[in-house]
Formats: C-alpha cells, sequence, structure tokens
C-alpha cells in the first residue's frame, strides 16, 4: 500500500511537470501578480541562488546520502510508522529532483510566489512532509525526556 501511494505522488509531480511544459509557457495569474504559474527551467537551487552546476549536482546526490544514513541512525531510536512514511516520501521527492536535476541540469518548476521563490509540486511535499517529519520527531524526543525525568 505504501508503495502504491509514494509512486502515485511520484506520478502526479512527473505529470504536474508535463502538464506546466503544456500549458504555462505563458504566465497565469492566481492572486493578481502575486502568485502565478509560468513553466520554468530552474538550474539552481532555492530562491535562485547560484551554484556551479557540477558542485550542484555533487551536493545534491551527497545531501540525499547524508539523509538515508541520518535515518537508519534516527530509525533506530524511533518506532513511529508516520516518522518512517515521511521520511521515505521527503527522499522520494528529493530523489525524484535530483534525478531531474543531475540527468537533464536542471528542475522543472512553475508555481511562482512573487518575492519568494519558484518552485513544483516535489518542493511543495517535501516541505509539508519536512515539517511533519520535525513535528513527530521532536515529540517522540520530548516525551522521552519527560519520561526520562519522571523515573
Amino acid at each position: 500500500m505504501f508503495y502504491t501511494i509514494l509512486f502515485s505522488w511520484i506520478i502526479l509531480d512527473y505529470l504536474s511537470k508535463q502538464l506546466a511544459f503544456m500549458y504555462l509557457q505563458d504566465k497565469i495569474n492566481l492572486l493578481w501578480d502575486f502568485v502565478y504559474f509560468q513553466y520554468i527551467l530552474n538550474p539552481w537551487i532555492a530562491f535562485w541562488i547560484k551554484v556551479y552546476p557540477l558542485l550542484l549536482k555533487i551536493a545534491t546526490i551527497s545531501l540525499i546520502i547524508l539523509i538515508f544514513y541520518y535515518y537508519r541512525h534516527e530509525k533506530k531510536e524511533n518506532n513511529s510508522k508516520l516518522l518512517e512514511i515521511s521520511f521515505w516520501l521527503i527522499l522520494s521527492w528529493a530523489i525524484w529532483n535530483a534525478i531531474e536535476r543531475v540527468f537533464y541540469g536542471n528542475v522543472i518548476d512553475f508555481i511562482w510566489v512573487k518575492y519568494f521563490s519558484i518552485f513544483n509540486l516535489a518542493d511543495t511535499f517535501i516541505s509539508i512532509w519536512a515539517i511533519i517529519y520535525l513535528y513527530i520527531l521532536f515529540k517522540n524526543k520530548n516525551t522521552l525526556c519527560n519520561s526520562d525525568q519522571k523515573n
């Protein structure tokens, strides 16, 4: 079941990028000129920070390996199913963006927020699930600390 959901979300991200390519070559305003859709090939990282392409590819792959290593270590201490699901969702979307970046040299973005950034569905889901992941992680650590203090 989990892999079906995971695969479905990846397909949704892929389809959203294909639809962006087909229909969002011109800007479509959502909220006046503050939020809009427009297809763009983004060679940079968040907030359009420019990074040398080879360095960016190496950093992307290294970050994914470090996230996986951290999770393997953290998993021994936490048994939360939601924590595990959130980790795998974050990692899968990060890998999907990394595949685009490594093989194509950029990531397809299409959601613009003026004065903020441009991003895609995978970026959105990574952010949401990272918040959920951190909330569960800190909640579990606080529970453990509180139970240790009572003993």
